[in-house]
């Protein structure tokens, strides 16, 4: 049911958007005509990883306490202490196709968020997941594209991966990870 949520959350934000539609169409015509590979994900986890290797990857994490358990042991969660504005969480976990990773889900979280700390809201956790992500995965920038219905959401693509950063509600930030090349060939 993940798969097809973030599936239909992916194509929706972007066969509908007005502002930024034609040049996130020409960003993926050029990256994928290019051939480019671009696999990496987060922390060592990428497209392609077996969903073995991934078990085994995040139990060796978790064994050296880079990674914990989040929201009732259904996603790996990272905890941020310097790399946003404030302390944060990333709750994050891989949807796999053939056994193997091909899409990815993560959701940001300041700790101190609540619903009277309006400097903690998503509107300005957006902007610093957008701003550490430019640092963190080089190459194209973030195009970003507003909607009527959906707001404002950044696209990155370099090769074949697709990162989508956008507000879910007053307190998260989800970012969408795709394999173009899977996806296309689910497609067809």
């Amino acid at each position: 049911m993940k798969q097809v949520l973030f599936f239909v959350f992916g194509w929706l934000i972007l066969t509908g958007c007005g502002r930024g539609d034609s040049r996130y169409r020409k960003l993926v015509e050029t990256e994928m005509a290019s051939g480019k590979r671009v696999n990496e994900l987060v922390y060592g986890i990428h497209f392609g990883m077996p969903r073995r290797k991934f078990y085994e990857y995040v139990w060796g994490m978790h064994q050296k306490d880079s990674f914990d358990d989040g929201s009732n042991s259904t996603a790996v969660l990272y905890r941020l202490h310097h790399q946003l504005k404030q302390p944060a969480q990333m709750l994050f976990y891989p949807i796999f196709r053939q056994d193997t990773i091909y899409r990815m889900w993560a959701q940001f979280e300041y700790d101190a968020w609540a619903p009277w700390n309006k400097k903690l809201w998503s509107d300005s956790l957006i902007t610093d997941v957008v701003r550490w992500y430019r640092e963190w995965y080089p190459g194209n920038d973030f195009i970003r594209i507003t909607d009527k219905r959906r707001g404002t959401i950044y696209v990155k693509v370099d090769g074949n991966r697709r990162i989508i950063i956008g507000q879910k509600d007053d307190a998260h930030v989800n970012v969408d990870y795709s394999d173009l090349r899977v996806e296309k060939n689910t497609m067809e």
